[in-house]
């Protein structure tokens, strides 16, 4: 029985190890990248991208609906029903927080109106550039205008204060 032994070599025991037993999940320290500031949170692989928003709330208390929440990691906006780990996301990354937003957009006549859910990152050229696009609306030499403030075409709608239900007009642009 024991001349078997040898005293030199290395034995790999874990006490805890049962055939049967799954391995622990693969976690990672994820950096979430917003409107305000970042966020970190130690979270499993294997989270579906529904249950993250939900921590996103929840855990780190960014205060966007999990509906109104997208996120976007190497240039693509990841899927509710995958998981992270079904991204090949690494350990350490960031990934970005968007919140999708209602907006109202006037035109100068005042009769007309569009809404629209978009980004909070969406600059305001991009906004008019859409409009433009999706309804045939002139938007050469006119600017959007939120109160009496002129928005710069290359501001990011959360830089200028355009939030959830903001009313946005499509003016004549006046050069001073």
């Amino acid at each position: 029985m024991w001349e078997d032994y040898d005293p030199d070599q290395i034995f790999d025991f874990d006490p805890f190890y049962h055939p049967d037993s799954n391995p622990p999940p693969e976690t990672s320290l994820i950096t979430f990248v917003w409107s305000g500031g970042e966020s970190i949170l130690l979270i499993s692989l294997a989270t579906q991208i529904i249950g993250v928003k939900q921590l996103i709330l929840e855990v780190l208390r960014i205060p966007f609906p999990v509906d109104r929440q997208e996120l976007s990691w190497a240039g693509q906006f990841l899927r509710d029903e995958l998981t992270l780990q079904d991204y090949n996301i690494p350990s350490e990354t960031s990934i970005i927080l968007l919140e999708k937003i209602k907006v109202t957009i006037y035109l100068e006549a005042g009769d007309i109106q569009y809404e629209y859910v978009i980004h909070d990152s969406t600059t305001i050229d991009q906004l008019k550039a859409k409009l433009h696009a999706e309804h045939d609306v002139v938007i050469e030499n006119k600017v959007l205008r939120m109160g009496n403030a002129y928005l710069p075409d290359d501001a990011q709608l959360f830089a200028v204060g355009v939030v959830e239900g903001t009313t946005l007009y499509l003016v004549e642009r006046f050069n001073a």
